[in-house]
């Protein structure tokens, strides 16, 4: 059972009590003694908080922020500060030209992208050519298919295409950082255990979720799928995918053929009807959080969907296609299944 601080009415209960043991007085609020009794149980009260503010702050699950740097400095799990989005779209020129490092991308809602280096483009061959976000955050992931340049060079055409834009994240969460630390802790001294590999996984920055895969290529094989800090999960991006890939090789590559990689996505083309009260955003987000909480290798099942959708104000719903999806999952491709094109009818 906890030990149990008493209140400033019953501190002060307790000295005045003891005074008049010793002294027959009777005390009233306003006297001398009962003056001095409620100033006596106020710095008790007072040591009582301050301990137990001590004592919240010794524990990993219990303590404020400012006291988790300490207890993330004792553990080597400092918190995660976010990473930069970076991808690759394809530009074309009518005429030789020099993009220099540093030229700007926008999808015109205040979100900037730079060119990573000097790129030559040859007239009327679309190049593809690295770029980063301008800024820190999971914002600057990027689904959409096209990005404009800003104030681009003469014969240079305004408009770029989307290769793939993401590996951008958010400083890390409170809570999700006490989770990691926590789960150092109950791990304790590293043992080449599955839980180990994830948790060191997880310490490269960005990674939001982690699959491991024994003997996917063969015996003596153990290959992590990683999925990217965001909301969806996204796919990595090369340059995390490398970071994983150096921190496997440090602490499992002297006894494993460890491999970091990416699932393949997969995408759901999905057509619904329905009838009710609710709206059609309520119900296309509903199907988009589903599909979106699906990690890779894991099925769609329609039934699932339809239950979801029917939870809402909805009466009756058709669902094309009205069958279960499973996502290729073979020892070369691990399919993560995704939203593609999504058309909302209300009846």
């Amino acid at each position: 059972m906890a030990f149990q601080t008493k209140k400033f009415a019953e501190i002060r209960e307790d000295i005045t009590q003891e005074i008049r043991n010793k002294t027959g007085l009777t005390i009233s609020n306003d006297s001398d003694a009962g003056i001095r009794a409620d100033g006596a149980a106020s710095v008790v009260e007072g040591l009582y908080h301050q301990q137990d503010y001590i004592q919240k702050q010794l524990f990993v699950a219990t303590a404020d922020e400012p006291f988790l740097y300490l207890h993330a400095e004792r553990l080597k799990t400092p918190r995660f500060g976010g990473s930069k989005a970076a991808g690759s779209v394809t530009a074309t020129s009518n005429i030789d030209l020099k993009i220099v490092a540093g030229s700007k991308l926008t999808d015109g809602k205040s979100h900037y992208w730079i060119t990573v280096y000097d790129e030559y483009l040859k007239a009327n061959r679309p190049k593809t050519i690295d770029i980063t976000a301008s800024q820190v955050g999971s914002s600057w992931n990027f689904d959409g298919s096209s990005l404009l340049w800003v104030s681009p060079a003469a014969g240079l055409s305004g408009q770029t295409t989307v290769v793939e834009i993401n590996g951008g994240s958010d400083e890390e969460e409170v809570e999700a950082w006490r989770e990691r630390m926590q789960e150092k802790e109950k791990l304790g001294t590293e043992r080449d255990r599955e839980a180990d590999l994830e948790r060191i996984v997880k310490d490269v920055a960005g990674v939001a979720d982690v699959f491991i895969y024994p003997k996917r290529r063969g015996l003596g094989s153990l290959d992590v799928a990683i999925t990217v800090a965001g909301n969806p999960p996204n796919s990595p991006s090369s340059a995390l995918l490398s970071a994983v890939q150096d921190a496997l090789d440090a602490y499992a590559g002297f006894w494993a053929d460890v491999r970091a990689y990416a699932a393949i996505k997969e995408y759901l083309n999905l057509k619904i009807s329905y009838s009710g009260t609710a709206s059609a955003t309520e119900v296309e987000q509903t199907v988009k959080d589903y599909v979106g909480a699906l990690i890779p290798a894991e099925s769609y099942i329609d039934s699932t969907m339809v239950s979801r959708i029917k939870s809402l104000a909805v009466t009756d719903v058709t669902i094309t296609p009205n069958t279960n999806v499973a996502p290729t999952n073979t020892n070369l491709v691990t399919g993560w299944l995704r939203i593609g094109t999504l058309e909302v009818t209300k009846l």
